[in-house]
């Protein structure tokens, strides 16, 4: 069994490239989600009767707690790299509102920000650190092939935006437009990394 751990610099900079990305969307979807249900009342369902609704917070700890055991279980080299960025997202996710519903603090306090600031600012360290330990001739093995498959998976967070009801006309065209690039990319370059991150290892 591989210990957990996120590896060497890709896995750091993968996942430390995912908690900024998902802080990122979690923030936007919120500060739209609150826009849109100023602008339409009480004429607006409950924002947490769909499922979809949920908080992010919840999404992001099955995301942490999936990913952290397919680290401890394998030493497939993609294998790592992919569950990295998922844990980025994950940590991201469960950070963003780990503050308001476990600590009861305002979303947007400074405090909140802070939790957030030193997880990333750790994250950033530990991908320096990675760099220092190991040098810089892992991201060798990376080809246009993961980046771009790494990068579908962002786009699909990002797409999630695009389930926020009532839509804002720009989140509806930002989450559809994020799904459909997500859609190519995979369909393009993810079958080659798939591929190759199941059948070998390295």
């Amino acid at each position: 069994m591989a210990r957990i751990g996120l590896g060497g610099p890709v896995g750091f900079s993968f996942a430390t490239i995912g908690f900024s990305s998902a802080v990122f969307v979690a923030r936007v979807w919120e500060f739209f989600s609150q826009k849109s249900h100023l602008k339409c009342g009480l004429s607006c369902s409950a924002r947490s009767s769909s499922l979809f609704q949920l908080h992010h917070f919840d999404y992001g700890l099955a995301l942490t707690l999936v990913s952290m055991g397919v680290l401890a279980f394998t030493r497939r080299q993609r294998v790592r790299w992919d569950a990295a960025l998922i844990f980025g997202i994950g940590i991201g996710l469960f950070t963003d509102e780990a503050g308001m519903l476990l600590a009861k603090i305002p979303y947007d306090s400074s405090l909140s920000i802070l939790v957030l600031a030193s997880v990333g600012v750790a994250l950033l360290v530990g991908t320096m650190n990675a760099v220092i330990r190991d040098g810089t001739h892992e991201f060798n093995v990376l080809d246009r092939t993961d980046i771009l498959t790494e990068m579908s998976i962002l786009l699909a967070m990002a797409g999630f935006l695009y389930l926020d009801r009532p839509l804002i006309p720009f989140v509806e065209v930002a989450g559809a437009a994020s799904w459909a690039c997500a859609l190519v990319l995979v369909s393009v370059f993810g079958r080659k990394h798939f591929r190759r991150t199941w059948t070998r290892l390295g």
